[in-house]
Parts: C-alpha cells; sequence; structure tokens
C-alpha cells in the first residue's frame, strides 16, 4: 500500500513546517490583525464617530508642527484626505512638515471650545514615504460651507472691520468680497503681524477652513498665507 503524504508539509521538525511557521509569524507580524490595529478609515468618516473612539486615519500633512501652538497649546499638526481635515493633537514636537503623508492612531475628541481633533502621541503617528502637494481651494468668502472644514482654502477679499485681540492666543479679522464676511483666526505662533489688517486693506489668505460660534472662518499657517493686494477700489 502507499502511504498518503498529504499531511507531510506538516510533519513536526520538518523543513516545509518551519519555512511555514515563519511566513505565518512574517504575515502576522506585518498585518493589522498581528499588530491589533484598526483599518484606515477617512477623516469624513472619523468625523461621523462618537467622542472618545479610537480611530486610524491617514493623510498629508497641511500644518505643520506646532504652528498653532499659542491657539492649542501644544505642537500639533493638521492633516487631510480627500473627504476633509482633521487637526492632530500632539504634546512632543515631532518637526512634522507641510507635504509629508502619515498615518495615525488616536482618540477623537474636542477642545474646550468644541473642535473636533484627534488626540494622540509620538508612539501613534506613523510617518510614510513620498510626499504629496495639498492644493488650497479656491473659494468666494461667503460661500464657504460645513463642507470645506478642515480643508486647505484660498479667499480673497477686504478687511470691513478692525482687529480684535486675543491676547495672548492671536487675533481675529473680519474678510469680505461682497458674498458674505468670513473670520480669519490668526495665532500668533504663526508670525503674522495684526499690522497688516487695516480696514479698506484687500487681502489675500490662504489657510485650513473651520468654523466658531456659527461663524466660518480662515486659519493662514504663516506669512506666506497672507498677500496683500492693494487698498480698497473707491470706484
Amino acid at each position: 500500500m502507499t502511504r498518503s503524504r498529504s499531511f507531510s508539509f506538516w510533519r513536526p521538525g520538518s523543513a516545509r513546517t518551519v519555512l511555514a511557521i515563519a511566513i505565518f509569524v512574517f504575515v502576522m507580524s506585518h498585518s493589522s490583525f498581528g499588530q491589533g490595529k484598526r483599518p484606515i478609515i477617512s477623516i469624513e468618516d472619523a468625523k461621523k464617530l462618537s467622542l472618545g473612539t479610537q480611530v486610524t486615519i491617514a493623510g498629508t500633512v497641511t500644518v505643520a508642527s506646532g504652528t498653532f501652538k499659542s491657539s492649542f497649546d501644544d505642537e500639533g499638526i493638521q492633516i487631510q484626505d480627500k473627504t476633509g481635515g482633521m487637526y492632530i493633537t500632539i504634546k512632543k514636537d515631532l518637526h512634522l512638515t507641510v507635504g509629508q503623508r502619515i498615518r495615525l492612531s488616536g482618540k477623537l475628541t474636542e477642545t474646550a471650545l468644541k473642535f473636533q481633533i484627534v488626540e494622540t502621541d509620538e508612539n501613534g503617528i506613523q510617518v510614510l514615504s513620498g510626499t504629496a502637494r495639498t492644493k488650497a481651494i479656491a473659494i468666494a468668502t461667503g460661500k464657504i460651507s460645513d463642507m470645506t472644514i478642515g480643508k486647505l482654502i484660498k479667499t480673497a477679499g477686504t478687511v470691513t472691520k478692525p482687529i480684535v485681540e486675543v491676547a495672548p492666543y492671536g487675533f481675529r479679522v473680519s474678510v469680505d468680497d461682497g458674498t458674505g464676511e468670513i473670520i480669519a483666526y490668526v495665532s500668533t505662533s504663526t508670525g503674522v503681524s495684526p499690522k497688516d489688517f487695516v480696514v479698506g486693506q484687500r487681502v489675500e489668505l490662504t489657510g485650513v477652513a473651520g468654523k466658531f460660534n456659527q461663524n466660518f472662518q480662515i486659519y493662514p499657517r504663516s506669512t506666506a498665507d497672507v498677500k496683500l493686494l492693494g487698498p480698497k477700489s473707491t470706484k
């Protein structure tokens, strides 16, 4: 009688068995199941979850580490994917720069002012290979909606009111292109000077879209995000 060899692959001590075990360990150690990692979800889907939920998201850095430190008192960043953007609060400065691609895991939470954010630390962030350029969405001051919150936008208009100091965190200024007002909130840590914003001055702003007290806002990231276009036309 011919001996069956159907299970010889798993014979204890055989070379095939050792190879199979090695492959299994490698796959498990590099898979989300083996590491206990959650699958990546979109930022839009993450925003729909309950506070306290652990999430894993990925995206491109649009606000570098510590840019908004004077407002958030941390070394956080902003990231954006195809569906939206989210502020990530981190206490340690990881020196992440605009354009880097990252994957992160953290807890969905919110600030005292009800800004929805993700809380994580250096162990929850993985820098991915390559870089990406996030193009700012050009939009009228009065056309910003909830769909743009968290995304990088660009708008232009005229300063309509004197600045409002929110020391030591930053300042607010109203800008309107005739379609409706938007508030530019500028963190002190961005280095942008309030002297650039005088009534009648036309400006072009790039920054992250947000909302506070039912008012849509834009958050410039640096002096490069503020372009002076000249005085308001008197014609």
